[in-house]
Formats: structure tokens, sequence, C-alpha cells
């Protein structure tokens, strides 16, 4: 459901959400963006989570990640109810470097980034900052997974509790923790064991957040598929990121990823 029309003095509030959600939106894509269709029709039917999340991690085609050395990803955002709209791009970069700028009409540029050490983020409201805690760990596991394409890497002690629609789909539904302990709820495609939604909560400068996000438009890319659409759910702002160009194994300046001065 859209928000309504935001109120004189809900605007910081609305543009400190918005901006949450891009960096959140950051971390869930390394993790869950990349993921590959193969059939799986003869195939017995999998019994427990562990099994499920072989079977997407062959539909992930690891094996063509692993190829795979650099990624840089742009395309558009926007969140229709709130009438801002931006562009973004990403930049992954193994075994460990992440970087994503995202650029929103009426509020400027939002970086953040991991060089492998360090995580750090730069935005019109609270300037250059390093991450810590929470940030720190969910940034660094973006970092990890986003070439290597694999969701058992940045998970812990999954548990196969049922199934359940996701629009038009029936979905094996998996609870588990991410590395830092916080609650992560996967719904896999009982068909095509592609990831079709992720319930998580994103550590923010003002305390956790809980975001829903759908993937859609899956697509094709030097064999990996990739989910084009993204629809994120937080705090009554919804925002929906389109990818439109892929790019694998160009030339990054590790330079990029570092911390600048100011």
């Amino acid at each position: 459901m859209l928000s309504p029309p935001l109120k004189p003095d809900r605007v910081y509030f609305s543009q400190v959400n918005i901006m949450n959600m891009m960096r959140f939106w950051a971390l869930s894509l390394g993790v869950t963006s990349l993921l590959m269709f193969q059939p799986t029709a003869q195939q017995a039917r999998p019994q427990t989570a562990q099994q499920v999340l072989e079977r997407m991690a062959q539909a992930m085609g690891v094996a063509q990640a692993a190829k795979i050395r650099t990624i840089q990803l742009t395309g558009a955002m926007q969140s229709p109810a709130q009438g801002l709209q931006g562009r973004y791009e990403v930049f992954y970069k193994a075994p460990d470097k992440v970087l994503v700028k995202t650029t929103i009409q009426g509020l400027g540029e939002v970086l953040q980034a991991y060089d492998g050490k360090v995580g750090w983020a730069k935005d019109p409201m609270m300037g250059l900052r390093e991450l810590k805690g929470a940030e720190l760990e969910q940034i660094r596991q973006s970092a990890e997974s986003g070439v290597q394409n694999d969701i058992r890497k940045v998970i812990r002690n999954p548990k196969l509790t049922g199934q359940e629609k996701v629009g038009n789909h029936t979905a094996h539904v998996i609870t588990a923790q991410s590395r830092s302990g916080s609650p992560i709820k996967v719904y896999i495609d009982t068909q095509r064991y592609l990831l079709l939604r992720m319930d998580m909560q994103a550590p923010t400068p003002q305390g956790s957040i809980n975001v829903a996000t759908f993937f859609e438009d899956y697509r094709k890319v030097d064999g990996v598929m990739y989910a084009f659409t993204t629809r994120q759910s937080a705090s009554g702002v919804e925002a929906v990121t389109k990818v439109e160009r892929v790019r694998h194994n160009t030339p990054i300046d590790d330079a990029i990823f570092r911390k600048p001065k100011n």
C-alpha cells in the first residue's frame, strides 16, 4: 500500500526513511539479485531448509558466478507516493568490496561502501561517517556475497517453516538469522527456486527498520539471472528500483571503495 501525500511536518522524517531504504537496498542487492534458473522437475521435493537452499544455490549459478570478478549495475529508482525519483550505480569487486552511489532528486547523493576493511557512508544529512556495529556487519556481508552469489554464506540457523503464496507463486518459507543475529525470512519459488521475497531488519543511524523486498522480472545476463525490478517497503515508504544495465568483469579501481578524507 502506498503512503498518503506528505504533510509538511513529515517531510524530514520521510527523507530519513528513504535514505535508510537506499542504504538497505545496497546491502540486500548483493545477497539476492544474482539468481539463475535451472530446471528442477526431476529432483525430489526438498524436505529441509538446507535442501531448499542447495536447490536455490544451483539455480543461482554459483559456478558461473565464480568466473565474475567485478559487477557494475546502473538503474533508476522511484518512490511514487512521495513523488521522488533518482539514479543509482553499484560496483562490486571480488572478494569483498562494494560501493553504492544513489542520487535522489531534491535530496542529493548518498554513498555507502566497504573496501575490505573499512565501511563508510556519506549523505547530505549526516555527512561522512565510518560504519560500526550492525551497519558495518551488514555491508561486509553484502560485499562478500555480491559476487559469490550464495545466500547460504550470509545466513545462520535456517529452518523450513512451510509454504506461502507470493503473488501468483507458491514459495518455500525459510526463517533464519543474519551473521549479526537479526531475523531474516526468505520466500523461494517452489518451481523455479528463484527468490521471490525477503523480509529482514536493516540497521540505520536511527535504529533498525523492518524492510520487505520483492524480486521480479528476472533476466539472464552472461548465464546469471538478475531481478531487474525490486520493490521495497519500509516505515510507510515504498521504493521501486529497476536495473537498466549489468556489466561483468570490467576494470574497477580499488580507490573508489576507499573512505574519502572529507
